[in-house]
């Protein structure tokens, strides 16, 4: 039997290029978005979800497992992204960007988890972030997503794995995606952060407009459903240097590095 992958974020971006790897390699893969365009996609099935909907998370899942009986591999990719300042961010701005890239992860794990339990055989591969470890200005709320989603995956993992249920984090740097297009400001802005805001802002979306093509996630993503890539962590990319780094530099380096990274000195 053909193990089935369900794929979250799928209609674009790295979530595409995950499908698009898995369904060469032969695996059965279902893509989700919040309206997909067709019902196939390269090769991999199309199906509603909204991650910040228990009912449609529900639906989700329940299609996927009457289609294909049962779903083996979990890849939690879908995210948003909000760029300013964290004194220009409402409580409420910062809560509907953890209901995808935080609680989004949480209902579709809860969703599967059971029937991987029952089974003593699963895989949940949660899509984070270099940002999970190693934050930047005005990027606030979404490294702050990042890094619980760290601490929730590492908790997972170790609970899981009396049941055979394996769980793996991947942490891109930068590579070219759809969170450009995706991205969001909030409502309100404040002058005396606008022009140190904007510098960091065109840094960062130059660094995934020209970024490299993200096949090298989907290839990571492939290797660990594969079993060829062993562990619970898995960076990628030319910039993972900044995580090493972290660990064995005095903050006031790290923090210098940084600000280079996004043209502030």
């Amino acid at each position: 039997m053909q193990r089935v992958v369900l794929v979250t974020g799928a209609s674009s971006g790295i979530g595409r290029h995950i499908a698009r790897e898995l369904v060469k390699a032969g695996y059965r893969v279902y893509g989700t978005s919040r309206k997909p365009q067709a019902d196939q996609v390269d090769g991999y099935t199309m199906v509603p979800l909204d991650v910040t909907s228990d009912d449609s998370v529900a639906a989700c899942v329940a299609e996927v497992t009457q289609r294909a009986g049962q779903i083996d591999v979990l890849v939690n990719n879908a995210g948003v992204e909000l760029l300013g300042a964290l004194e220009e961010t409402s409580i409420e701005e910062a809560k509907a960007l953890f209901e995808t890239n935080f609680f989004g992860v949480m209902r579709m794990t809860n969703a599967v988890l059971p029937a991987m339990r029952e089974r003593r055989d699963g895989l949940i591969i949660n899509i984070g972030s270099l940002a999970g470890y190693v934050s930047s200005p005005f990027h606030g709320v979404y490294a702050a997503s990042k890094h619980a989603l760290e601490g929730y995956s590492e908790a997972l993992w170790m609970e899981t794995e009396p049941f055979h249920v394996r769980v793996a984090l991947i942490e891109p740097s930068f590579f070219k995606s759809a969170l450009v297009q995706h991205k969001s400001h909030p409502a309100r802005s404040i002058a005396d952060y606008e022009a140190t805001k904007q510098v960091v802002i065109k840094a960062w979306d130059d660094a995934v407009e020209n970024g490299p093509d993200p096949a090298p996630i989907a290839k990571t993503v492939l290797k660990v459903i594969q079993g060829e890539a062993k562990g619970f962590r898995h960076r990628v990319g030319k910039n993972t240097f900044l995580a090493r780094f972290k660990m064995i530099a005095p903050e006031w380096l790290v923090r210098k590095q940084v600000r280079h990274n996004f043209n502030l000195d």
